[in-house]
């Protein structure tokens, strides 16, 4: 069943932050857990397994990191989730009632819609709440 636990959110966190600052190059893991608040420790074995998933890449060395492997555009929330949490599945197969498949279905469907948002436009939607919220006095 899919759940998004700290695991997801940390890697959703550490996706967008790699994808804010994708002009820079790679980030150090240091830096990106500093900014969300995460376990360094934690965040290593998230990387890792978005890693493999082909979302991101890491280099070694002095100026290593992690950056993107892909595009903004390319990269969906769906995506990062899966890798990390599994398969969207709103009620376990063997759980649903034979009158109500069509309906869990139609659910799993337009959650599969929301989370197809791609990080480019995560961003764009990160930026712009960053705008609104800009108080002056």
């Amino acid at each position: 069943m899919f759940k998004i636990s700290a695991k997801g959110v940390y890697g959703l966190s550490a996706i967008l932050e790699l994808g804010l600052n994708l002009s820079k190059g790679t980030m150090q893991i240091r830096d990106i857990a500093a900014a969300h608040g995460i376990p360094q420790h934690y965040l290593e074995q998230v990387l890792v397994a978005l890693r493999k998933a082909g979302l991101v890449k890491s280099s070694r060395g002095s100026q290593g990191g992690y950056a993107l492997a892909r595009p903004p555009s390319q990269i969906e929330v769906y995506d990062v989730l899966a890798c990390l949490e599994g398969e969207l599945e709103v009620i376990a197969e063997k759980h649903r009632e034979g009158a109500l498949d069509f309906y869990w279905t139609t659910v799993e469907s337009r959650m599969r819609k929301v989370l197809d948002m791609s990080l480019e436009e995560l961003i764009l939607a990160k930026q712009h709440a960053s705008r609104q919220f800009v108080y002056s006095i």
